[in-house]
């Protein structure tokens, strides 16, 4: 109960995400470079990104990091008679992360790493857009251990991971205003990685399993109330299986690296009944490094998985897609695509290391059909739902080596 508690509070503020629902990356190093790290070592914290790549821990090392996200997200819906734009509310959260290695021998390396991976969130609460008062917050956290091995040039690792997240979501139909409390679930996964180096250049590949999740209350009784039966999960939305390659190539001071990863959505639960396809992520990066100092600049693109569904008012059956439409602009915005980053590092000695990395995600507009929906509210056939949606984001890292 202990674990649990401490869980929900380090990821309390988490509000969203960048890809889909999932982190950009993990730690201040990473993130200056695009995310990438399945094939560059970032110490500690490649615990996230792949655990065999906690093979370049030379003896024992600690990294935390804070990240301020700052999204902006506007909604509008023209069945409403206002026809404006309102902001979210929910425009500002505060996300921790922390990871400890040591090495065993020659051989082996293991850690313990604990973060936020992924979450959505929006508040429009009292806004004339006509979002239907949405309040919503998914939050994912990830305990990890990651246990890596390494012979010749070729490393093994497997990471047991412990999920705890949790959800709520809330709104107000003309039937009345919701109250939905909020729920969380626990599951079990792990990461396989793996990584093979051969003189300067990293071939590296990453497996995460899909975790199951389960929120009472939430899904099932949101579905209920915007009259939508296609969703057959229940309370399910569980986070996908996600698995990827990477390279990275060191000459001189100089790192270049790329990543290539796979998200599963249409086949994890929840998230298939509600349109959402797999996705694939590219990551590119650069990182210049001498003893005092780092510069690094990143490039990560992923088209949005959140599509349109017919909702056409032509028939009275495109209802469901029609709300479900809605509920994906209103409630979990998740189409950004874009991201642009720059980072660095400042050794104040030998050991210790600060580090600094920034996120700019530029607006995304989509707008999809909900006429079958504004039919049945007596508004017009014609009428669509539209979200524009952008990012910013800091990163603030320390690393201690001993």
């Amino acid at each position: 109960m202990k674990k649990i508690i401490l869980l929900s509070a380090l990821t309390s503020s988490m509000l969203l995400a960048t890809n889909g629902d999932l982190m950009l990356s993990h730690g201040a190093k990473s993130t200056g470079m695009g995310g990438v790290g399945i094939a560059v070592s970032h110490g500690a914290e490649s615990a996230y990104a792949n655990p065999a790549m906690i093979k370049d821990v030379k003896a024992s090392e600690f990294d935390a990091s804070l990240t301020l996200f700052m999204p902006d997200v506007k909604f509008r819906n023209d069945m409403n008679p206002n026809n404006v734009s309102s902001k979210s509310d929910a425009d500002k959260s505060i996300l921790p992360e922390i990871s400890y290695v040591h090495r065993n021998d020659d051989n082996v390396v293991w850690g313990v790493a604990f973060g936020g991976t992924a979450g959505m969130g929006v508040d429009q609460v009292g806004k004339p857009s006509g979002a239907f008062n949405m309040k919503t917050e998914l939050q994912v956290a990830k305990l990890g251990i990651p246990v890596a091995y390494t012979t010749g040039g070729l490393t093994i690792a497997v990471e047991p991971v412990l999920q705890y997240s949790t959800l709520q979501i809330n709104y107000e139909t003309p039937a009345g205003a919701s109250s939905n409390p909020k729920s969380s679930s626990t599951g079990f996964g792990v990461n396989i990685g793996t990584a093979y180096e051969v003189g300067d250049l990293t071939l590296g590949a990453l497996y995460q399993s899909k975790i199951e999740a389960e929120y009472s209350d939430n899904i099932s009784r949101a579905m209920r109330d915007f009259q939508v039966g296609t969703v057959t999960s229940g309370d399910r939305l569980d986070q996908p299986t996600e698995f990827g390659i990477g390279f990275g190539y060191k000459f001189g001071h100089s790192t270049v690296g790329v990543d290539a990863k796979r998200v599963e959505w249409s086949k994890a639960k929840g998230y298939r009944d509600f349109g959402w396809e797999d996705q694939n992520i590219y990551s590119f990066g650069y990182q210049y490094k001498v003893p005092t100092w780092a510069i690094r600049a990143g490039y990560n693109h992923a088209k949005s998985p959140v599509k349109e569904l017919n909702g056409a008012a032509t028939s009275p059956a495109n209802y469901p897609n029609a709300a479900i439409n809605f509920f994906n602009l209103a409630g979990f915005p998740a189409i950004v695509e874009t991201h642009y980053t720059l980072g660095g590092d400042y050794a104040i000695n030998e050991n210790l290391d600060l580090s600094l990395a920034g996120v700019y995600s530029p607006e995304a507009t989509n707008s999809y059909s909900i006429g079958a929906m504004a039919a049945a509210f007596g508004a017009s056939a014609a009428s669509k739902a539209e979200v524009k949606h952008s990012q910013k984001a800091i990163t603030l890292g320390v690393s201690y080596r001993y």
